[in-house]
């Protein structure tokens, strides 16, 4: 069972403060328990690191959030919604206006072009064309990968491919980032340019960050660190 480091028991207040929150979570994988009757909460337009060994739940936290795994057991409130009480369409409807996900496996369409995959958030969202050609153009400009738009996702490297689901994560503007390993694909200079809207995404715009990484930049720029401290069996 995964064991975080240095975590208080949630305290009874108000849902407005606070980003996320858990309750009484509990989380299995097959006969491996993850994680037991776990509580944290994570105040908005924080920016927190989670840190440990491969197999230890860092994944399975980043999908609990995004809820694309249910826990076993508890409560999960996300923008002071409960997260665990809803259907998969509200479920749907909650990732495309609430958090913007970067997964360790990429689900961008390789027969897409990079601006296509970067404007699908807008596109499920109803988001009319010329407004979505402005926001699409903008993020991939900030991101760095205005040059490679109109290129199919399958002909790109693994650390562009890992840009175009940053900007992804981007476009719709949503107040919480999930990033699973962000940097870990990238080159020295892609990764500077992650880390520098990270630090300007967090301090500047007030999002919520959670990530988990391997990576001494990233928890350099965190205001808070777990630590997983034992892999799942």
């Amino acid at each position: 069972m995964a064991q975080l480091a240095a975590l208080k028991p949630a305290q009874t207040v108000s849902h407005d403060r606070f980003a996320i929150e858990l309750g009484h979570v509990r989380k299995s994988h097959g006969t491996s328990e993850v994680y037991t009757d776990l509580h944290f909460q994570l105040l908005r337009g924080t920016f927190v690191a989670m840190v440990g060994p491969i197999g230890s739940g860092k994944t399975t936290m980043i999908n609990m959030f995004a809820g694309l795994e249910r826990p076993d057991a508890g409560t999960i409130f996300v923008q002071g919604q409960d997260i665990t009480k809803m259907d998969d369409d509200s479920l749907a409807a909650y990732r495309g206006k609430t958090v913007g996900l970067v997964p360790q496996v990429q689900t961008l369409i390789p027969e897409l072009t990079a601006y296509e995959n970067v404007e699908l958030p807008l596109y499920f969202a109803k988001v009319d064309r010329d407004a979505r050609r402005r926001r699409v153009d903008e993020v991939m400009a900030r991101v760095g990968i205005r040059g490679e738009a109109d290129r199919v996702v399958g002909t790109l490297s693994v650390g562009e491919r890992q840009m175009v689901s940053f900007a992804r994560a981007l476009v719709s503007d949503p107040p919480i980032l999930l990033l699973d390993e962000p940097t870990e694909a990238l080159d020295p200079l892609m990764s500077e340019v992650v880390l520098g809207l990270l630090r300007g995404d967090n301090m500047t715009l007030g999002k919520t960050i959670f990530v988990t990484t391997h990576d001494r930049r990233v928890t350099a720029l965190a205001r808070r660190t777990l630590r997983v401290g034992k892999k799942i069996p």
